[in-house]
């Protein structure tokens, strides 16, 4: 039986295949370029990295960041690159105090705006930060109300002012309203970097989505069994199941890895991915009235109609609005009605 850690090695082995395609590669050269350039920029170098989700943002940010790990000398802990993810609903407070954390600061929750501000600020120099990373931009941006968070946009802005750093935005395509309704904020980015999800209709796309299926290919198959990933074939139903996009490509290859190890098998073929798809793939992202397309039922030809269904995957449901007359609310049967009428 293998040891502890051959199995660990095993359940990671995908997270720890990194495939660069050209995107990616794009990519991480702009967010190098702005880290090298921010000491002595006459400005703040600002950029955003924007596309749906699972095309590989966050990998984008992890790969940069971890080019420049935090280093213990001789002034105390140095921290190049200050990451952190946007809370749901942000505010001022609560962003400058996931940043203060970040900086070890354990009084991080005590305090006023103001007070939290001027310490975030300290510990940036004192720290050696060069740049910010913020993900998940697009809480920035409160789809309920349409509404941009102007004053923490405001203050972001004024604190990579202040502490001369690069700032780095990763989020879906709603965060470049945060930057576009901020004139201030817009005249401080430069052009976007857009991390697009796979197109087969584009063959350069094609055959780099093929060539990340052989990545994937080279590294698991040096531990099980599997079928030619880059067929033909084979490499248009794995673009199907994924609708292009590299993150659900991982997760999917994840669990089907994480089934074999489970079944003590050393194979993983057409079912075990019929299988592993279906767990791992919300159902209500795939297109309706198809069978899997690991099912030996679905049919391989390429058609517009196909390809227009596919590429809706992942793409989130338009919300349904429930009208707010008094009507509505005050029997469930119309309520239920409202909304089974809403356009």
């Amino acid at each position: 039986m293998a040891g502890r850690s051959d199995v660990n090695n095993l359940r990671t082995i995908v997270e720890t295949t990194l495939v660069p395609h050209t995107a990616f590669e794009d990519a991480t050269q702009r967010l190098e370029q702005c880290f090298a350039y921010a000491s002595g920029a006459s400005e703040p170098i600002c950029i955003a990295l924007v596309g749906e989700s699972r095309t590989g943002k966050s990998r984008v940010l992890e790969e940069c960041f971890s080019r420049h790990p935090r280093i213990r000398n001789a002034n105390g802990l140095n921290t190049p690159i200050l990451r952190v993810k946007t809370p749901s609903k942000p505010t001022v407070k609560s962003l400058a105090e996931l940043m203060l954390r970040a900086l070890g600061d354990p009084k991080a929750h005590t305090g006023s705006e103001n007070t939290k501000t001027a310490r975030l600020l300290t510990l940036m120099v004192e720290s050696g930060v060069m740049m910010v990373m913020i993900d998940e931009f697009q809480h920035f941006y409160d789809k309920g109300s349409h509404k941009v968070m102007h004053h923490v946009a405001d203050w972001l802005k004024i604190l990579v002012d202040d502490a001369r750093v690069a700032l780095v935005v990763a989020g879906l395509p709603t965060c470049r309203a945060v930057i576009e309704q901020n004139e201030q904020l817009a005249g401080r980015f430069l052009s976007p970097v857009y991390m697009p999800r796979f197109n087969w209709q584009d063959i350069d796309q094609r055959e780099e989505f093929i060539a990340i299926l052989g990545a994937f290919q080279e590294s698991i198959g040096q531990c099980f069994d599997l079928p030619r990933f880059t067929g033909d074939e084979m490499a248009f139903r794995f673009y199907c199941g994924t609708g292009g996009l590299i993150g659900y490509l991982s997760k999917f290859l994840r669990q089907a890895v994480w089934n074999a190890i489970d079944a003590n098998s050393k194979s993983i073929d057409l079912s075990s991915l019929l299988r592993a798809h279906s767990q791992s793939i919300w159902a209500q992202d795939g297109p309706t009235g198809l069978p899997s397309p690991f099912d030996r039922r679905f049919s391989t030809e390429v058609t517009d109609d196909l390809l227009a269904r596919i590429n809706k995957i992942g793409v989130p449901a338009d919300e349904v609005r429930i009208p707010r007359n008094r009507a509505a609310r005050q029997t469930g049967e119309l309520g239920v009605q409202a909304v089974l009428t809403a356009r």
